[in-house]
Formats: C-alpha cells, structure tokens, sequence
C-alpha cells in the first residue's frame, strides 16, 4: 500500500474460516436483538446461538451498529493507519451505510478527510469476495481515495443468490406476504432471491429444496460460463452437509475441483432475515472488464 491504511467492513459480511484475520480486516459488529436482548454480532452472541433461537420460533432481528460506536472506532484507527477505508452492505438493504456517514460526520474535518466509506452495493459472502477484492487493489497501489472508481465494475458483475428452507423468515424481514408464506410453505415452495441492482429480488420459485438447489447450480453454471475466471464461494446456516453436496455439483457442472470453490458459515444478521437451513452463491470475475484487476 502507498498508505497504511486501515480497512473496516460491518459484520454482515461472511468470510470463509480464518479469512478475516488473513486479509486484516477490523469488523463493526450489527446489534441482534434476541428475545428483546441486545447483543453485538460476534462479541455477545454466537452464530449457532441465533440459530438455536430460530429454530425455537423466538424472536431475533437485527440493527444497523450505532454511529457513535463507528466513530469510536475510526478515531483508534486513525492513530495508527494514516487512513481508514470502511465498506458495508448496500446501502438498500441495511442502514449500516448511513450509520457509518453519520459516525464520519461526528469527527473533525481533518481526521474525516481520512476516512472514505464505501457502498459496495452487496451483502453476505458477495459482500465479502469484494472486501477481498478492495484489500487486494488497496495492497497493489490503489489510492483510498480512487478505490470505489476501481471497485464500481467488479460490483457490476458480482453475482449472489440464495434459497431458503422456510418462507417464515423471508415474511419477518418483508420479501413475502404472510398469505404467499403460508402458501408457500404448504405447497413446499422454494424462491431463488438475487442480487440486482444493490437490491435482493425474488427470480424463481420451485416446488421442493432440490429443484431449487438445481436451479440455484445452473444459474451459478451460466454466470461462469459467462466470466470463465471467477472465485466462487458457497455458505450456509446450519445446513453444512446440503452445501457440501451442493458444491460438488456446481464443480462438477464448470469442471472444478470442489475444494476450490471456498464454505462460509452465514453470520446471524443473515440467518436471521433468511432462516436455518439457506444455501448461498456467489461469484465474482477476476477480471476488471478486459483487464486484468
């Protein structure tokens, strides 16, 4: 880096095991309300914690964090790094965005000179593949201040979609109605929500887990043949054995080895807007148009 700069993300983004620490990352924790008890994501409260309570129909939603906990934490930053970039989820799904502007506004003009807060117009582990991405241009050279400019086409291509295992919890956070969730649920309907556009809209809906599953693997299939040169990860909430099986497909189906495409565990500010038992893709090209990033 030309800087030594500080890289924040909020803890909506999911990481494969380990990864966090690899790439230095320091995470703002979400508030999970749990059974009206305020907890902080990852500090407080466990993943398999907010599952357990899912699955006891207790009730579990998320806050964005508070900005003064955000100010807080860019002004420790800024006494060791010279700068502090901090990229959150899009800015259509959460508050954290705002959060994190307001936070910037609270400091001097001169130490929020040195923070740029970034939407990267994503969420869960696409969230995640375009943190990584940030690190890696930040480490070959990439100003603080061009690094959104560099990031906006990797955004563009991102991919991520997701299905679910009960419609209950997409009906909490408003994706469904309560008649089309109980509908759903009796006839054993599964959507196939995507990202487009910063927002996660409903694409597909099938009768029965495995087709959507299947379907969730083509379009995956159809994405790769498209960008040839993409990382793929896969994550899940307490459903580790159905990715699993679901990776080997989807490397079988673009001719990769199953261990190369990287498992997450989705942190419980997903799961508790998706519910136990979700499954989850994403991709991102390795190219920046016709170059190489």
């Amino acid at each position: 880096m030309a800087k030594n700069v500080a890289v924040v993300c909020d803890s909506t983004a999911d990481f494969p095991p380990g990864m966090v620490e690899q790439l230095g990352l320091h995470v703002l924790p979400v508030h999970i309300f749990a059974e009206k008890k305020d907890h902080l994501h990852g500090q407080t409260i466990t993943n398999k914690e907010v599952i357990k309570k899912l699955k006891k129909k207790k009730e579990v939603y998320t806050t964005p964090f508070y900005p003064y906990e955000c100010t807080k934490l860019f002004d420790s930053l800024l006494q060791r790094y010279d700068e502090v970039v901090s990229l959150h989820l899009s800015r259509e799904i959460s508050g954290n965005y705002k959060s994190a502007w307001s936070a910037r506004e609270f400091m001097g003009d001169q130490d929020a000179q040195r923070v740029h807060i970034l939407d990267l117009g994503s969420v869960s582990i696409s969230l995640s593949l375009l943190v990584k991405k940030a690190v890696e241009l930040l480490n070959k050279g990439v100003p603080a201040g061009d690094l959104q400019r560099r990031l906006a086409p990797y955004q563009q291509n991102v991919f991520f979609a997701f299905t679910v295992e009960n419609l209950i919890w997409l009906k909490k956070g408003g994706r469904v109605n309560a008649f089309e969730a109980f509908l759903g649920n009796m006839l054993n309907f599964k959507p196939i929500i995507q990202l487009q556009e910063t927002r996660l809209e409903p694409v597909e809906r099938h009768r029965g887990k495995k087709p959507a599953l299947s379907h969730l693997v083509s379009m995956a299939e159809q994405n790769h043949q498209k960008f040839k040169n993409c990382e793929i990860w896969m994550a899940h909430a307490d459903n580790l054995e159905e990715v699993m099986i679901t990776r080997e497909k989807l490397a079988s189906a673009i001719g990769k080895p199953p261990e190369s495409i990287l498992l997450a565990e989705v942190g419980a500010t997903i799961s508790a807007h998706t519910g136990p038992g979700s499954v989850f893709i994403s991709m991102l090209p390795q190219k920046n148009g016709n170059k190489a990033a």
